[in-house]
């Protein structure tokens, strides 16, 4: 997505890693006897049981049968890069025998507690904190790998804040009962047992599963439809007083999520749930943009309402959860037709192709992947793929927007200093999680280069999405590959000749070659120079917008002296349609004079306004433009590239 100066970056994943090293975790110097094992975990929460803002939960736990037992929660979780430490959440720990006696308990890390005496360890009961509106969680946690307690209202729960494992058992089949008020659903991927009245019982495979899986609990505001074999769900929960937010986002995302149709025969997955909270900030998005409010006014109000800029999302095996804010424009879907294709297309990395820092997750001390390249990258760059193949957006759209946006982005990374691996594997560190929001940039860059090579190197008979397919179809959810010996088995599939583009581009500090990359697709790279280009509409000739113009909509806030065209204070112009009149197909601007129609929006009513279009020489930057005359080379890889092998 585009980086705006209000907006948290996200792609989403995704959540966005703020900065701060790896923290140290206590040595844990216990041995468990033999027969450490549990049958199953079994969870029960009374959602309608809630005091001071938080959730009290009970574990019935027995037959572990030990001395000293350790109770843990998670540091961080998979897709957030970043950490979380779950367990400062949780408050006044009550480990009990069979009789209830209290047994010792000592906190000896921030997500570890130590049980003693622990023998006829029973039960387990303790108090959770929401970290959505916590001072130190709501800074350390984003919302969409956090937790919400709204009595009777809405519950958001991500598994790592409110349920524990013992040491060494994750794999451990897990039950969770919830109770909740008349009215409220469950929301979620996870299967269900049972439900009787007010109570709702799930079953998951294990700790991994129960992670992989967010609950939202609240009214029920959904929509359904189909994307080949797969059912998708969106779930959402709005904080206003409107209802139908679910079919409003379903118009809003159908069209890509059945591009991915296109994308492959069969989907992995059975049933997929978008859910989502949605946030009123409308009226906070008035008092912003109000000339009746002072600066000093809108400062404090900013400040106040700082939550309602923390929207994204993360991606999960069958379901991803999204924060998101309606500030009453298109902002809020617009961001979710770019983010929620991204999050689907996890479905096939990493959710069926992951390495084993992946598949065998490490909750306590977590090993980073070097593969974010894989898994965020290439994941980023088959979203656009997907949406230029089915003629979503137009080929232009992709290069000169899209990737050329990425371009400019993915120049900021040192990339003759740091390997993108080594950014990957060590992504806790400040000097390299500064870096992180590069995999949806420089990332998404090597995807498409790495597209066009493999093109090269099989004389167009394989693709990209041709070696990702059969590497997930070999693996599947539940086999991780090695994660040092993945570039060697990828190229195994290629040609010998592409390990050395990994070892260059991806392991090593060789600058991107950009021009070289895409020149063998017919298009044209320039980094920087001068060219003759269409006007701004607005800015030259000076007229001004809104700061605070989200979405595909620029609002007009002041109209210049030289305004040609006939704009007034409050329109709303549809930028989605500016490149496309002002520029041909190929990314070459309009001859000058041209008559163009400018399309406005005005009193809700759409409006489209005459103009004679005007060039002005301009300096740029990292621009592409597709080449009207291919070589018979460049011409069958292009068509390779759009989607029209034979």
């Amino acid at each position: 997505m585009n980086k705006s100066k209000w907006f948290i970056p996200l792609i989403a994943v995704s959540i966005i890693i703020l900065s701060g090293c790896s923290s140290s975790i206590p040595e844990l110097n216990y041995t468990p006897a033999e027969q450490y094992s549990l049958d199953k975990y079994l969870y029960s929460v009374d959602l309608t049981r809630i005091k001071n803002d938080k959730a009290y939960v009970h574990l019935h736990c027995p037959g572990l049968n030990q001395d000293t037992v350790i109770f843990h929660f998670p540091k961080t979780i998979p897709g957030t890069y970043k950490e979380l430490d779950y367990g400062e959440m949780i408050d006044s720990i009550e480990p009990k025998d069979h009789d209830g006696n209290l047994l010792s308990v000592e906190k000896i890390g921030k997500n570890i507690f130590q049980i003693t005496g622990a023998r006829d360890l029973t039960m387990i009961h303790y108090w959770v904190d929401d970290t959505w509106d916590h001072p130190k969680a709501m800074k350390r946690i984003w919302p969409m790998g956090g937790t919400n307690i709204e009595k009777d209202e809405n519950f958001v729960i991500n598994a790592s804040g409110w349920f524990g494992f013992f040491d060494g058992l994750e794999l451990v089949p897990i039950q969770v009962s919830l109770t909740q008020s008349e009215g409220m659903r469950a929301f979620t991927a996870l299967p269900v047992e049972s439900k009787f009245e007010n109570t709702i019982v799930f079953n998951a495979r294990d700790y991994h599963q129960l992670i992989d899986c967010p609950i939202m609990v609240s009214e029920s505001d959904t929509a359904t439809f189909m994307v080949a074999n797969t059912k998708v769900y969106i779930e959402t929960y709005f904080n206003g007083e409107e209802y139908g937010y679910a079919d409003l986002i379903k118009k809003e995302i159908q069209p890509s999520m059945e591009a991915v149709a296109t994308f492959t025969d069969s989907l992995p997955v059975d049933e997929y749930h978008f859910i989502m909270y949605i946030r009123d900030g409308r009226e906070f998005m008035k008092t912003l943009q109000s000339k009746e409010v002072g600066i000093i006014t809108k400062a404090k109000t900013a400040i106040k309402n700082v939550t309602l800029f923390g929207m994204g999302a993360l991606e999960h095996g069958n379901s991803s959860f999204y924060a998101l804010t309606d500030f009453g424009d298109s902002s809020y879907t617009s961001m979710i037709k770019r983010v929620a294709l991204h999050e689907f297309m996890h479905i096939f990395t990493p959710l069926n192709l992951h390495s084993e820092y992946i598949g065998e997750f490490d909750y306590v001390n977590p090993k980073m992947s070097k593969h974010l390249w894989l898994y965020e990258g290439i994941t980023e760059y088959f979203a656009y793929l997907i949406q230029v193949q089915s003629g979503l957006i137009t080929p232009l759209d992709f290069f000169a927007e899209q990737m050329g946006g990425k371009i400019r982005r993915a120049s900021r990374y040192p990339e003759t200093k740091i390997p993108f691996t080594e950014m990957s594997e060590r992504v806790f560190e400040k000097k390299y999680g500064r870096h992180y929001y590069q995999v949806y940039q420089r990332g998404a860059l090597m995807g498409l280069l790495l597209d066009i090579e493999i093109i090269r190197l099989t004389n167009g008979k394989k693709t990209l999405k041709d070696i990702v397919l059969e590497l997930a179809s070999k693996y599947g959810p539940n086999q991780s590959f090695d994660e040092e010996t993945f570039f060697d088995e990828f190229t195994s599939l290629v040609h010998p000749e592409l390990r050395q583009w990994f070892a260059d581009y991806v392991e090593g500090t060789i600058p991107l070659d950009i021009e070289g990359g895409l020149s063998q697709i017919g298009v044209e790279y320039s980094k920087k120079g001068k060219h003759q280009v269409p006007k701004r509409i607005l800015k030259d000739y000076g007229s001004k917008e809104h700061r605070l113009s989200f979405g595909k909509y620029k609002k007009v806030k002041k109209v210049g002296k030289k305004d040609p065209i006939g704009f007034k204070v409050g329109d709303k112009i549809d930028t989605d349609k500016i490149r496309e009149k002002f520029y041909d197909e190929n990314g070459f601007p309009m001859q000058e004079g041209t008559d163009v129609k400018i399309t406005v929006k005005r009193d809700d009513k759409i409006i489209e306004l005459p103009y004679a279009l005007e060039l002005k020489k301009r300096k740029y930057s990292h621009r592409l433009r597709i080449l009207k005359d291919l070589t018979d080379s460049q011409q069958n890889y292009y068509s390779v590239w759009i989607g029209n092998k034979k």
